[in-house]
Parts: C-alpha cells; sequence; structure tokens
C-alpha cells in the first residue's frame, strides 16, 4: 500500500496523477465503482474493488458515512486486470520544489492555481508489471486516465498532473483529452511532457514515453528553438503512438519541410527518475544549405 505522503513527481515506469482539489474530497468506494462503470459502460471492460487497498467506511451513531465527512478516501479497483489505488489528501499536492518542475506549458497560471488548492487526490497504479509491449502499457495508462476522470466527476479538481510526464492541464483541457482516448486516440498533451535542452543546449527533450515505449525523443540542435524542438518532439510522437514503433535507425525526416534530422539510438543506463541516463531515440538536426528544401521521409 503506497504510504500516506504528498504527491512527488514519478518519472518511473508506474503510471500515475494527481488531481489538485479546491476542496476536500468526499466520495465514496460505492460512488467511486459506479462513476468508473458509468465511463466503460458497453466497454466490455471489468471494474471491481479491491477491499485490502480500500479504507473501512465507519459509520456515526446518526447513520453518516464518517470519512466522507471528515477524511478523505483510500480505495482500490481493478480495472481490466490494472490494479489502481485512489487516496485523498487533505493538504497541497506539491512544495515549491515539486512546482518548478512541472509541465505547464497549455497551463500559463498552473503552477499558481496549483499552490492555491485545498486539497488533492493522488491516483496510482499497483503491482504492476512493467514491459517493451506498447499495447499493454497503452492499457495500463488509459485504466489509470479513466479513473482519473471519474474521480474528476466527483470532485472539484482544478487540473490534472500526470506523473511520468510532469504534464500539467488544467480540467477544461482535459476533458477533450478523455474524450479523445474514449475514441482510441492517445492524449499525448497529458501523458507527454518535454524539457528544454540540455546544459542550455537548444532543442528538447521528452518525458513520460519511457513507460511506454522504453524510450524516450531527444531533439539535439545547437540553434533550433526549445519551443520548435518541442513541436518536432510532439510530432514524432505522435507517429509512435500511431505506428507503435519509433522511426527506423539512420533514415532522415523531416518537420514542416523546413527541419531535417537523422535517427539514433542511445543505450541509457535505465534510470527511470533521471531523464539524461534513459535510453533515448535521438533526432539531430541536419544543416542543410541555405535555399535548399527537405525532400526526405516526413516524420
Amino acid at each position: 500500500m503506497a504510504p500516506d505522503c504528498a504527491a512527488q513527481l514519478d518519472f518511473g515506469l508506474t503510471f500515475g496523477a494527481t488531481l489538485p482539489l479546491k476542496a476536500l474530497p468526499r466520495f465514496s468506494s460505492e460512488e467511486l465503482l459506479v462513476a468508473v462503470n458509468c465511463i466503460l459502460i458497453g466497454a466490455g471492460a471489468m471494474v471491481e474493488l479491491q477491499p485490502e487497498l480500500t479504507a473501512p467506511e465507519k459509520s456515526s451513531d446518526d447513520g453518516r458515512v464518517w470519512h466522507r465527512a471528515k477524511a478523505p478516501p483510500r480505495i482500490g479497483l481493478s480495472v481490466n486486470s490494472v490494479t489502481i489505488q485512489i487516496e485523498g489528501h487533505d493538504r497541497l499536492a506539491y512544495d515549491s520544489s515539486d512546482l518548478t518542475q512541472l509541465d505547464t506549458r497549455s497551463w500559463t497560471d498552473g503552477r499558481e492555481r496549483i499552490s492555491r488548492t485545498r486539497a488533492h487526490v493522488l491516483i496510482s497504479e499497483v503491482w504492476t508489471m512493467g514491459g517493451s509491449d506498447f499495447d499493454h502499457n497503452f492499457d495500463r495508462a488509459a485504466a489509470v486516465t479513466v479513473v482519473v476522470e471519474a474521480v474528476a466527476r466527483l470532485t472539484e479538481a482544478i487540473g490534472v498532473v500526470w506523473h511520468t510526464s510532469g504534464r500539467a492541464v488544467p480540467i477544461d483541457q482535459f476533458t477533450p483529452l478523455f474524450t479523445a482516448l474514449m475514441e482510441g486516440q492517445a492524449p499525448i498533451q497529458l501523458w507527454l511532457g518535454c524539457s528544454g535542452g540540455q546544459e542550455r543546449a537548444a532543442g528538447a527533450t521528452t518525458r513520460g514515453l519511457y513507460p511506454l515505449l522504453g524510450a524516450e525523443i531527444e531533439v539535439a540542435s545547437t540553434d533550433l528553438a526549445p519551443e520548435i524542438a518541442v513541436e518536432v518532439a510532439l510530432d514524432v510522437v505522435g507517429e509512435i503512438f500511431r505506428t507503435g514503433s519509433p522511426p527506423a535507425k539512420d533514415i532522415q525526416i523531416d518537420f514542416n519541410k523546413i527541419h531535417a534530422f537523422s535517427v539514433d539510438y542511445r543505450v541509457g543506463a535505465r534510470k527511470p527518475r533521471n531523464v539524461g541516463d534513459m535510453p533515448k531515440v535521438v533526432l539531430t538536426q541536419v544543416i542543410l544549405p541555405v535555399g535548399s528544401k527537405v525532400t526526405a521521409g516526413a516524420a
């Protein structure tokens, strides 16, 4: 069972998310089970309560549910064979140092709003067995995302932070991403974060792809602005999600017929908490002659 502690960024193999809240969460295990089932109705997915991960719902003398009024819930669910723990906490989700690590590119005042919340719900995959099978890992991430949506429906959530990517999105942006997931499209803008180039260099590196495919994307460049490098990385990641595999080594790909990149693989030390040591697909910018156009294969 996960310890009773505040949320922390986790760039490891276990999928999870944190929902900062305006007020203390007060839903019961039965309400959450119903909410998840309503989302998955007709999908053929199995949802079951995990009693060993669920705090007992004690009642007071007048019949009211004790923890609904005085304490946040702790609930365990199995969603399509993915075991997930949901914990409510009556305090801020992140301290000031963790807030600075969040990828808030699509949520300009995200750090400020999260710092002013009252409570949070921590959703974590447990008893997990990772692997290189993309479909299996996709299903794990999707199951956690379904529970995130169910909790959002039962609480006053202001946004969602996806742990492996560090990506923070406001709740109004999460809703269409979840709708897309239910239609079979990966919510890349949630599951994938990006950071600028290492050691003041241009370019960008992804966060969150490693648990799904076993590698991150690095865009290596001496002059490409980080915001453009992020677009390149996300474009390539979108293609990976569509095909289920990274681009082949030694080919050349293009971005918007303006920038060209060669593809290589870098084997890391496989330390999930250190993005710099992870295996990577490295896209190195190819400097083209002035006035030339990219004609190689597209990303």
